[in-house]
């Protein structure tokens, strides 16, 4: 079972849970917030020793006994980190077995071109829902009403739909990549009639989206709130989101694994860590400016495939100002996860989330990138397993549906290779594009300049 199918009841017990768990929770002193951590990690360690041989064994090498030596949360950094190649080459070994029934598939977008799978339990699952319950509610969200979402959702043929309504979520679903300046009235008369009281989507498709509607802002006064998820929000990209649609965007920081969530607060000042969701630790490191630390997450709620101090490569930037009613330092941003985007010759912006989505299927391709090399002409590399077999039929049917999604206007040549762009610093971006982006609105450059190779 994957997690798509189990999202229909989760979603059901997450509003329950964040209609009457996660209240409860909150009127919590510190004291009892904290002791309720500490037990919390202490029953992930002591589980993950019992019935998962890859922590086990990671305990045993580091001469760590959880029910012996962890004592106090510091304990926990006798525990080595575990990196994301940790995770793709011993699957296997981190399930434990005992609550592998009614557990459900689930994969990461792989923003490093390489995404890994796990198993999340349906309570897990329904924790999530019910911490995005309360952080939409933030804006006044109740159970089922009415959203458009700029994300997700592909046409199916170049002739499909570019968006298509969902009754059971109430939603309405616009394919992110066919938004441009052609197509804008279309999308934002679809919208006004619509009428929907939040938008969400990746942050680029509502910058995007924000860019195309400032000439019309006036007719979206119903629009209540905007949620940003899956990308990094920039403080240029909120300036214009919220130039357009006024102070109502709501930020989110999470992610598949089960890890950390973070979120904007309530005054907009900032974000604040979900203490009931996982457990963060913020690391100091050389090259970090002064308030930025590494993010390392242990999840909390997730027995059947555990990340313990797992290594999310992406950056928090601390808020100085002292908050004590918080378990943790506030946020100001997060940082670490901006991809690059893909520009068709009618300005449209591609965002990435989909492309990742559609790769991970393919069990046979390791690794993956896209390249712009000029306005009209991207190619896709492709590292494949070795022994991979029909890699012909592999590579026309991943060709197909990638097509689906640049569309007609952008020429896509596919190369099988192990040879990828590489930044200074050894990371292999998944979008690399070698053409300046350019404003959906003005027709200039927008900011951030030449990509260099």
């Amino acid at each position: 079972m994957h997690k798509k199918q189990v999202r229909p009841l989760a979603r059901l017990h997450g509003y329950w849970l964040a209609r009457r768990v996660l209240p409860a929770m909150q009127r919590w002193p510190l004291v009892r917030r904290r002791d309720w951590i500490l037990n919390k990690l202490k029953q992930t360690l002591v589980q993950a020793d019992d019935g998962i041989p890859f922590y086990r064994e990671r305990f045993r090498q580091a001469g760590f006994d959880p029910r012996r030596d962890f004592q106090s949360a510091t304990d926990l950094t006798r525990v080595p980190l575990l990196t994301k190649e940790d995770v793709r080459r011993h699957h296997a070994e981190m399930i434990d077995g005992r609550y592998l029934r009614g557990s459900v598939m689930a994969n990461t977008s792989g923003t490093t071109g390489q995404p890994m799978t796990m198993r999340l339990n349906e309570y897990y699952v329904a924790f999530d829902y019910a911490c995005i319950f309360r952080h939409w509610a933030k804006a006044g969200y109740r159970l089922r009403d009415r959203y458009a979402a700029v994300r997700s959702y592909v046409p199916d043929t170049p002739e499909g739909p570019l968006w298509k309504f969902n009754w059971w979520q109430n939603t309405l679903y616009m394919s992110a990549y066919h938004l441009k300046p052609a197509n804008a009235d279309r999308y934002l008369d679809a919208l006004v009639q619509f009428r929907p009281a939040y938008l969400r989507g990746y942050v680029s498709s509502l910058h995007v989206l924000a860019q195309l509607a400032y000439p019309r802002r006036a007719e979206f006064d119903f629009v209540r709130g905007l949620f940003t998820a899956s990308e990094t929000l920039s403080a240029q990209e909120r300036l214009v989101i919220e130039r357009t649609f006024g102070r109502k965007l709501w930020d989110w920081y999470g992610m598949t694994e089960p890890a950390v969530v973070i979120t904007e607060r309530a005054d907009h000042d900032g974000m604040e860590v979900n203490w009931e969701y996982g457990y963060p630790e913020f690391l100091e490191a050389p090259g970090l400016g002064g308030a930025e630390r590494r993010l390392i997450a242990t999840s909390l709620h997730n027995p059947v495939m555990p990340f313990i101090r797992y290594e999310t490569q992406d950056i928090a930037c601390l808020d100085p100002r002292a908050d004590q009613a918080s378990l943790y330092p506030r946020v100001s941003a997060m940082s670490g996860r901006k991809d690059d985007c893909l520009i068709t010759p009618d300005g449209a912006r591609l965002p990435s989330l989909n492309f990742y989505s559609l790769l991970q299927t393919y069990s046979d391709i390791l690794r993956f990138q896209f390249v712009q090399t000029d306005v009209s002409h991207v190619t896709m590399k492709i590292s494949t397993r070795p022994g991979a077999k029909n890699l012909s039929a592999l590579v026309a049917t991943v060709e197909g549906e990638v097509r689906k999604r640049l569309g007609p206007e952008l020429a896509l040549a596919v190369e099988l290779t192990d040879r990828f762009y590489t930044s200074p610093d050894g990371k292999t971006p998944t979008f690399k594009r070698l053409t300046p982006a350019v404003d959906a609105s003005a027709g200039a450059p927008a900011s951030g300049g030449m990509d260099r190779v």
